[in-house]
Parts: C-alpha cells; structure tokens; sequence
C-alpha cells in the first residue's frame, strides 16, 4: 500500500471533493463516498459540513488534509475492509473521532485506492488544531504497520533510518543527565530528527529542511559569510544550541550540500513554525529608521551623518537662539544647555579671549 508522495493541505474544501467525485474515463466504477464520519454524499453536503468546522477557527489559513491509500495493481477490498483501515489509519496518525472525514473509493488501473479528505478542526475540543508534526515520516510508517496488521501484501517502504558513520557520541556529562532525566539527550534528537528528514527526502530544499526541523521544535539557522557563502547550520532543541561540527561531521555543510538545495537567496531564508502561519495573518511591515551598518568604515560614517539629516533644522534653530556656531568650542556647554532645556533666551556669558582660551602644552622639569 503507498500513500501520496506528500500529504496536502489546502484552503478550499469544495475544490478537493469535487475533484475525489468527479468521474474521469479512466475510472472503472464511479468514485463514491464509503466512509467517514459526515452525513452528506454529494459535493455540496459534503462542502456544507466540513465548512462549519472552517467557522470555528477562522484563523486557519489551511484546514483541509488529504492524503490517499493506495493497494498493488490487481489487488482490491471490500468497502468494509477499506473503512476499517482508513479508520485505524487515521487514529494512528494522531486523528480524533470528532475531526470530520470521508473516504472516496477509486479504481482504475493503477490499482484501487481511497481519497482520505479530513479537516484539521477538531469540532468538539474548542476548535483544536491538528498539527501533524513530521506527518509524511509517520505515514510511511504507519502504512506499513497497516500492511502487517491487516495481512495486506507487504510493499517496499523507504529504508530505515542508519546512522552516520562520522556522528559525534554523547559526552559524559550528557550521557549522565539522559540518564537522570529519562529523556534523550538534546543533541541526540537533532542527530535522528536530521537523519530521519534527509533519508525521507532524496533531494529538499533549505526551506523544507528547516520546516521540518521545525516541526519536531528544533531550530535551524544558516549560518552565512559576509559574502554570502554558505557555511552550515546551527541548531537549537529546548534552549540547547549546537554547532553541526559539535553534532559530527556528518553534518558539515560540505556533506549535507549533496542532499539540500538552495532555491533562493539564503539570507531571505528564515525558518517559521506551523503555529505562525495559523494565527497571523497580516505581517507587520517594520521599515528600518537607519542605514545598515556596513564592513566599510568610509560608508559606516556615512550612515551615521544621515541620521542627523531629521534633526538638522532643530540644531540650526538652537545655535540662533545662543547666537553661536559649531565652530565655537567656547560656547559647547551652553549651547548643550540650550538644546536639553529648550530655552530660546540667549544667555549671558564673559567674553573670553580666543588666545587664553588655546590649549598649551604642559611641560614637566627634567
């Protein structure tokens, strides 16, 4: 049995039912509904109900899941045999009984196989969202434990997970901690959280790596030269941050580059969770108030004298009041005083002589 190469979210219920029970010519029997939990068979029963869960989170961008179940060309299951399955798949994929669902039946000659449309809205838990963390790992697992469970012909699945020959070992002092703990270490659940995405995807890209990682709350930042080169990542799981050369050198660049691709600049690549999607939904757009610092020291003095530019006009007005200019060192304080206190009265000071006031060498007797 195989599942789709990866499972959809969407936003638009009635898009994926009409497409699930739209009859085509190379479908052998008409596509129908089989299962589930929703009263309706038509597309807009179906669309009626599901659209009532989207209601209780407005907020969700995406709360459509569908994934299929597919069997072996020339294999075939009754109805009842497909709901039972379709029913244990769901609740091993960590589904409720209160999340609404269909099965949509197909068969062609690519072999019969089931449309699973859910909605991620748990419409009885206060509109709890499904996150389906590392979902498309789990699927393939679950499958096969399906295959086995239900004495379904046994199909090759992807390879199971193995170790990198050049992965560093816990230290002592992890060692000791995962042991008083219970828990594994956190380096030790970012090696196997890595291993386990890079051996599911045959080629990723930066983006879907570190949504990946993301999912399972480990953070990975690209750790990028002021030329832009790419050098690697960092990670970060419960507030402990590794280094990849503190992970093994399995995890250098050098050799994750042969699995993970680079589709955009790497500095506009920033890492988000499946949380920020759901709850914003308007960005707030920050404008930066100064020039970026620059590695030149010429434009970084640049940029610095630009930020007087909005306060040029107050400047000009305070040396009036004090009848003064910049180039008078005699009157600094008094002009400072003037541009904190805001006072536009000139004040009264002595006349000093420019020559008196002229910084003489001290000498010491020998």
């Amino acid at each position: 049995m195989k599942g789709m190469n990866k499972i959809k979210r969407g936003k638009n219920f009635r898009g994926v039912i009409s497409y699930a029970l739209a009859p085509a010519p190379h479908h052998m029997t008409t596509p129908m509904v089989i299962g589930g939990n929703l009263v309706g068979i038509t597309v807009d029963e179906l669309t009626a109900e599901f659209v009532k869960t989207q209601k209780l989170r407005e907020d969700v961008t995406k709360p459509v899941w569908h994934n299929s179940l597919r069997l072996p060309v020339g294999e075939s299951l009754t109805n009842e045999q497909w709901r039972n399955i379709a029913d244990d798949y769901m609740r091993r994929m960590g589904f409720c009984d209160t999340h609404l669902r269909c099965y949509v039946l197909h068969d062609d000659k690519a072999g019969q196989h089931i449309h699973i449309i859910a909605s991620r809205i748990n419409v009885l838990a206060d509109g709890q969202l499904y996150l389906g963390k590392n979902e498309n790992l789990i699927s393939t697992r679950v499958i096969q434990d399906l295959e086995r469970d239900h004495k379904l012909t046994q199909t090759k699945g992807p390879s199971p997970a193995k170790p990198p020959k050049k992965q560093r070992k816990l230290t002592r002092n992890e060692k000791m901690m995962q042991d008083r703990t219970g828990e594994k270490a956190s380096k030790k659940v970012i090696q196997e959280a890595i291993d386990a995405v890079l051996v599911f995807f045959n080629e990723i890209t930066i983006e879907e790596f570190t949504d990946e990682l993301q999912k399972q709350n480990i953070s990975a930042t690209a750790n990028i030269a002021s030329t832009g080169k790419m050098n690697g990542f960092s990670f970060e799981h419960q507030g402990v941050a590794f280094k990849a050369s503190q992970l093994g050198k399995a995890y250098s660049w050098s050799n994750m580059s042969k699995r993970i691709t680079v589709t955009q600049p790497i500095g506009a690549i920033v890492p988000e969770s499946i949380a920020d999607n759901e709850k914003v939904s308007n960005p707030i757009e920050v404008h930066p108030t100064t020039p970026p610092l620059t590695a030149n020291p010429r434009e970084h003095i640049r940029s610095r004298w630009l930020q007087w530019i909005p306060y040029l006009d107050e400047l000009i007005a305070s040396l009036k009041a004090v009848s003064s200019t910049i180039l008078n060192p005699l009157k600094s304080k008094v002009i400072y005083t003037a541009i904190r206190t805001g006072n536009s009265e000139t004040p009264e000071f002595p006349e000093v002589n420019s020559q008196d006031s002229a910084r003489k060498p001290q000498f010491k007797p020998l």
